[in-house]
């Protein structure tokens, strides 16, 4: 027979190549899809129908595409799968190609015809491509006075994209970001209706510190100097609110000193503020001794022997020790106790988890805090 193709691989349509994949693969051979292209272009459009009827079924035998378009033009199954296996269709695939090239130059664009030079014409001399060098690129652009300068066209939006909604980009951060540099003056606070604008900022700050930050950002002195603490305590004097932000602060301070335990470092920074400032807020509010109390009570309770599992808390708790001003105490007694306990059952315990497990038990500690304790301490290689 004569592998000629009666269409372009292009003109097959689309459900009618995927069928034939389909059916090629559940055949155990599968083709790309220009390879099925190219073997349905050998069938005409009226056998489309033939090819979607085929490949409904399941595959009698192993068939490729251009086998199954050689069955249906005819040829025996027998014979078909003899041609598959031996490689016939690669010859027909390459001989319909070669027929397919006076169609492909139908199927292409028609050119102009150029008009024919004249004899008596001399040749047309090559004009050398202009170059622009570097320094005619980055001279400055030169214009006539009076002239407009030539601004850059708005980039247009496309065709048909006006209800879509604009980007909603990221406000700048850093030192990328537009800061209003006009601030009210502090001193336009002292009038009456600033009371009220206090009043408010106390109810969301704990302490005179964070108010004198929260006013840096909306307001400047008329001075020119930075705001400081003494601007911020006039204030508050001057609308009889002094003795408010005291209250507040005395209670903010003493709950935070209880929470963590007597430690100063942590409470300044529980309460936002530094360490210095603290020290010096409670000198301020008279809170020595009430503070020196907590701190003594916490350390008695650090040092007592019948407090062992919080003492166990407390060994990983350096810097709170540290802040008591007891870190060589206590490591000294805890392991003087802690060995005692060790040296009364160590007899009866092989093992170290044995170990740990009969001290936990007897002394009702946690095993994890007692055993990460005995480690640090070095108290389980005696």
């Amino acid at each position: 027979m004569s592998w000629h193709r009666k269409r372009h691989p292009e003109d097959v349509p689309t459900p009618v190549a995927v069928a034939l994949s389909d059916y090629c693969r559940r055949a155990k051979a599968p083709a790309s899809p220009g390879l099925v292209r190219d073997a349905l272009a050998l069938l005409g459009p009226d056998d489309d129908a033939r090819v979607r009827q085929l490949a409904d079924g399941e595959p009698p035998a192993k068939l490729g595409p251009f086998g199954v378009v050689d069955l249906l033009l005819g040829t025996a199954l027998e014979l078909a799968v003899e041609r598959q296996s031996s490689g016939f269709y690669d010859d027909a695939r390459r001989q319909a190609e070669d027929s397919a090239v006076p169609e492909l130059l139908e199927r292409s664009a028609p050119m102009e015809p150029q008009p024919a030079p004249r004899a008596d014409a001399p040749p047309a001399a090559e004009s050398p491509k202009k170059r622009t060098s570097m320094k005619a690129k980055i001279a400055p652009v030169r214009r006539k006075a009076g002239e407009a300068p030539k601004r850059a066209v708005p980039k247009q939006s496309l065709p048909g994209t006006a209800y879509l909604p604009r980007r909603t980009l990221p406000q700048p951060r850093g030192r990328f970001t537009t800061v209003d540099s006009t601030r009210s003056s502090f001193e336009s606070l002292f009038r009456p209706d600033g009371k009220e604008i206090i009043t408010t900022l106390l109810a969301q700050v704990p302490h005179r510190v964070a108010l004198l930050r929260t006013l840096e950002q909306g307001y400047a002195s008329r001075r020119g100097t930075p705001l400081s603490v003494g601007d911020v305590e006039d204030l508050l004097e001057a609308h009889a609110l002094f003795d408010a932000i005291e209250e507040k602060e005395r209670e903010g301070v003493v709950a935070a000193v209880l929470d963590n335990r007597g430690s100063l470092g942590r409470a300044a920074h529980g309460f936002g503020l530094k360490p210095p400032e603290l020290e010096q807020l409670i000198e301020v509010l008279g809170l020595e001794r009430e503070v020196d109390e907590i701190r003594a009570r916490f350390i008695k309770e650090a040092l007592d022997p019948n407090n062992l599992a919080l003492r166990l808390e407390l060994v990983f708790r350096s810097r709170c020790l540290e802040d008591l001003g007891i870190d060589r105490r206590f490591t000294e007694s805890l392991t003087k106790e802690l060995r005692k306990l060790v040296n009364a059952v160590k007899d009866d315990a092989p093992s170290t988890p044995t170990l740990i497990d009969l001290l936990s038990r007897q002394h009702a500690l946690p095993a994890d805090s007692l055993r990460r304790a005995l480690e640090k301490l070095g108290l389980l290689e005696i």
